[in-house]
């Protein structure tokens, strides 16, 4: 085993050019992301298998996912608010609420929310309503988290292209091989992107907890289920919010595995 870890930090050191600290800081970081990456496959595994089960219950209301919306929203003073399903996005952000069209979105292709009558269906039609509730009334981190949601999926995935663009204005198209103001540009607007989208995953464990709360009142002050209903339902959201906090805690310590790679890049160019 010893042979193995001297092994990884010789070659982590010979690839950076780095001190061994920083070798071992970097092979410590990068095991937590395989050991957090695998139990964020598990919890995703029990979130499909509680979402499968509750989703084959029929429920009492008797309504569709888009009926059991529409009905919550009404009820909660939203007439104004619409709700549809749509392709692309359910593709990237699932059941969703987008705060600039005033659209709550519910699945009609995995999971078939849409349509189907049951207590997952019931269960995400009404967090939906709730999390549209939270929006509308002003709660600043459901407001901020809805606003620059689309950058939680799509700022880690932009964070490299920055970074290259940086280079390769400096050293191919500028050819500034002193100085690297383009690439420290780049990798500037590539962290923030990075940071703002690890704000938002951080911001969806306190929104999704209340608005799943809500949610349970909602079926219980509309009459929408029965107590061993929502029992289910609750046993859905938990396996959810567990989903939340094993992302952000995998985003965290991606962020940190970044900023070891760069700090040993940087310390290797300077050589």
């Amino acid at each position: 085993m010893n042979q193995l870890l001297e092994k990884a930090l010789d070659t982590i050191i010979t690839r950076f050019n780095t001190s061994r600290e920083l070798a071992i800081a970097y092979l410590i970081v990068s095991a937590l992301v395989v050991i957090m990456a695998l139990v964020a496959a598990a919890i995703s595994v029990l979130v499909w298998i509680r979402y499968a089960r509750a989703n084959r219950m029929g429920i009492k209301n008797q309504m569709n996912g888009m009926d059991t919306c529409r009905y919550a929203l009404d009820r909660a003073e939203l007439p104004y608010v619409k709700v549809k399903s749509g392709f692309l996005v359910e593709f990237l952000f699932g059941n969703y609420y987008n705060i600039y069209t005033k659209t709550v979105y519910l699945r009609k292709l995995f999971g078939k929310i849409d349509k189907t009558r049951s207590v997952t269906s019931t269960a995400l039609a009404l967090q939906k309503a709730a999390v549209a509730k939270l929006c509308e009334s002003g709660d600043r981190k459901a407001v901020i988290r809805n606003r620059f949601s689309i950058l939680a999926i799509f700022g880690p995935l932009l964070f490299i292209p920055f970074v290259l663009i940086g280079f390769l204005l400096d050293f191919y198209v500028f050819k500034t091989h002193s100085g690297q103001f383009y690439s420290f540009l780049g990798l500037g607007a590539g962290g923030l992107l990075l940071l703002i989208g690890l704000v938002v995953t951080f911001l969806n464990i306190p929104v999704e907890k209340k608005a799943n709360q809500m949610a349970l009142e909602m079926a219980r002050d509309f009459d929408l289920a029965t107590e061993e209903e929502i029992q289910v339902m609750e046993k859905v959201f938990q396996a959810y919010i567990l989903q939340y906090i094993c992302n952000f805690i995998l985003e965290v310590l991606r962020v940190i595995q970044f900023v070891l790679e760069i700090v040993m890049s940087s310390n290797n160019k300077k050589d």
